[in-house]
């Protein structure tokens, strides 16, 4: 009787073991800390340089003859602008000194900044290897994002927003770093039961107690006389 109450308490302690085992060893979907603040997005913002420094702007901007204007992909925590080009600010007279503006047109020295690399990126995609800096040429009245289109293919959607240039990103901006970041995790997750258990854990562990069950049943046959005092 001695040995089968044994068994019977580590069936016990191997039940409360699975049970009481910590959510972040279950790989519960809720234990993940870190990553993107909430309403975070990755999308084009738009800078202009006053000579020493980049100024956000805006789109709809219009700049004037002589104006350098950055672009750059990456997260914006607020889902208005996120970090402003890096490298060396462009020097307007170095970029545009071999071209001229006709008359009643504007020269603009447009640079594009495809991101960082890391976590500016969409999960499988790629950016681009190197920034574009070019000067473009337009009317008067042109806005940044006119001269954008001038420098290098741009994407637009429905509101006339710039999603993509030169093809990235390839599924366009504006899309939340934290439901990529779930939507990868849950492609890449084992199996769960309801509650974030993983199936398999739930199957091993349901095969121990079924072993140690079984090792309490036979040591109670092999003794049937005990206890019986």
């Amino acid at each position: 009787m001695l040995r089968a109450g044994r068994v019977a308490a580590a069936v016990v302690l191997g039940a409360a073991a699975v049970v009481l085992l910590p959510s972040s060893a279950l790989g519960s979907p809720s234990s993940r800390s870190g990553g993107p603040a909430p309403g975070a997005v990755r999308l084009w913002g738009v800078w202009r340089s006053d000579g020493t420094a980049w100024l956000a702007s805006t789109a709809g901007y219009e700049p004037a003859d002589g104006s350098v204007v950055g672009w750059r992909f990456a997260v914006s925590a607020d889902g208005s602008v996120g970090e402003p080009p890096g490298g060396e600010l462009p020097s307007f007279p170095a970029v545009c000194v071999q071209d001229a503006a006709g008359s009643g047109h504007k020269r603009v020295a447009v640079a594009v900044d495809f991101g960082d690399g890391e976590g500016d990126v969409p999960p499988g995609d790629r950016p681009p290897a190197h920034p574009l800096l070019r000067c473009v040429t337009g009317a008067e009245d042109a806005t940044a994002a006119q001269l954008l289109a001038s420098a290098a293919r741009v994407g637009v959607n429905g509101r006339g927003e710039v999603v993509s240039v030169s093809g990235y990103p390839s599924q366009g901006a504006g899309t939340a770093p934290s439901q990529e970041a779930d939507a990868a995790e849950r492609a890449a997750a084992p199996a769960s039961a309801p509650g974030g258990v993983p199936a398999l854990l739930i199957a091993g562990g349901a095969g121990v107690l079924l072993l140690l069950g079984g090792g309490t049943a036979l040591a109670t046959r092999r003794h049937p006389g005990r206890g019986a005092r």
